[in-house]
Parts: C-alpha cells; structure tokens; sequence
C-alpha cells in the first residue's frame, strides 16, 4: 500500500524522535491538576507499540485493537479510546478495510471488516520539533541553500557547461551550432582576418 510507504517508512533515528515529540505533546497539553494531557499515558503507550510495529521497509502496519491491547496490556476499549486521541491530535489515521465473505447469501452480509491499515502522521507542531531534534534544516532553509547553489554552479559555468545540462537534444544541437557561429564570428584576439 502506497500509503504505507509514504507515511510509515522513516529511519530509526526518526522513530525516536517522533516518539520524544509526541512525549513532549502530551507534557504541553496537560493542564495543571490533570493525570494526562491530550494523548494521554496509554495514547502514548499505543503510539509507541505502533512505531516499533510497523515494517521497516515497506511501512505495513494492521494490528487489530486486541492484539494492541494484548501487548500492551490494556482493555480493547482503553485502545480503542486512545487511538481516537490520536487521530484527533494529529498523530494517526486509518483506513477501514473489507473482504468478502465467500458463499455468502444473497440476503446475508456480503463482506466482513479486517484489522486497519494504520498510518503514522505527525502535527505540523511534532514534525518542526522532529526536525529540530535531528537537526535537519527546514524547507525555507533547504530551498535557499539550494538557489544558491544553483546561482553558485552558473556563476563558474562554462558556454560548455550550460549546454551540457539542457534536456532537449534538439535544443542542445541547436546551442552548439550558435556557439560554433558565434565563435567562428569573433575569433580570438591575434587571429583576426583582414577584411
């Protein structure tokens, strides 16, 4: 599943990361005199069972609540509640899936539902605080040094250099034939013709 892929394939230095910014989410929002803030204990307990769950290389992650529950040993409601935390928070989505029922009736049900196809998502406030703590420059950042490593690269190119990067073929042959014109044009100093 696509999905999988994209959201659920992150390093293990990022799978820390997200969990340290996800504790430190639930410590900003648990107001004073309060036992836990928005995620709560078994929201991060859930949280964490899924991060460490989830396939490394292709991101696959479907428990059932039970088998959640089983292992980190909570009620299925308890689970159930707390997974609803955190798609309400930011941190979880999910998709429901069916398969159908063979040799089912015209007037039974005709499909049943399997686990959830879980995706792991972060608030934009967890991803900049992720970001941080891996020290990865932001986009704004990134895009900057990029341009200025492009005006860096057509600063020191070569006529050369520039044709070589077009894409086109057909533009490039062109380039080339107004580069030999022009240079056959103006020849360098000491070899020039008289007219």
């Amino acid at each position: 599943m696509s999905l999988w892929r994209t959201h659920n394939t992150f390093p293990k230095t990022e799978h820390n990361a997200r969990m340290r910014a996800a504790e430190a989410f639930e410590h900003e929002t648990k107001l004073p005199g309060k036992r836990n803030g928005a995620l709560g204990s078994i929201g991060l307990d859930v949280l964490r069972c899924l991060l460490r769950l989830r396939g490394r290389k292709d991101g696959r992650l479907d428990p059932t609540y039970q088998w959640i529950a089983d292992k980190i040993h909570k009620s299925r409601s308890a689970v159930v509640e707390a997974v609803a935390r955190l798609k309400a928070c930011g941190f979880l989505d999910w998709i429901r899936r069916c398969v159908p029922i063979e040799d089912a009736l015209p007037d039974e049900q005709q499909s049943e539902q399997i686990s959830n196809a879980f995706i792991l998502l972060q608030p934009p406030t967890v991803r900049e605080c992720v970001r941080r703590m891996l020290r990865k420059p932001s986009e704004f950042v990134r895009a900057v040094a990029e341009k200025l490593a492009r005006q860096k690269k057509l600063d020191t190119a070569t006529v050369d250099d520039v044709i070589a990067e077009v894409q086109s073929p057909e533009l490039r042959a062109i380039l080339a034939r107004v580069r030999a014109f022009v240079d056959s044009a103006n020849p360098p100093s000491g070899h020039t013709e008289a007219l």
